[in-house]
């Protein structure tokens, strides 16, 4: 289950429990939507207590989609070290927005860096 919010420039993306494609096409026509109507916007990403779900949820396809990528600011991705790696692998081939990584314990740290 995802949950989005938007909060000033800032959308906020919270995965918990099991994770599906269309969950996936929620968020990315989401984010979409958001790139084409602000500029400089960032995006909170956290993922907590996910079973079955690894980031491969996210295809490749999803980023290729992404529309107007460059207003896209700053991501920050708050999860376990094991998902760290691979969301580097998927994100770092399309997105120019600066990424920074926080441990799942750090999520107010995460919440702040975001809003600056």
């Amino acid at each position: 289950m995802m949950t989005i919010t938007k909060q000033n420039k800032t959308l906020y993306l919270i995965a918990k429990g099991v994770l599906d494609h269309n969950d996936c096409a929620n968020f990315f026509s989401e984010l979409n939507r958001q790139i084409n109507t602000a500029k400089d916007l960032r995006c909170y990403f956290e993922m907590g207590d996910c079973q079955g779900c690894t980031p491969e949820v996210f295809q490749k396809d999803y980023f290729l989609n992404l529309e107007k990528e460059k207003h896209l600011e700053k991501v920050a991705i708050v999860s376990t070290p094991k998902y760290h790696e691979e969301f580097t692998r998927l994100l770092m081939p399309f997105s120019r927005a600066h990424i920074r990584y926080f441990d799942s314990k750090d999520s107010a740290t995460a919440k702040e860096w975001i809003e600056v």
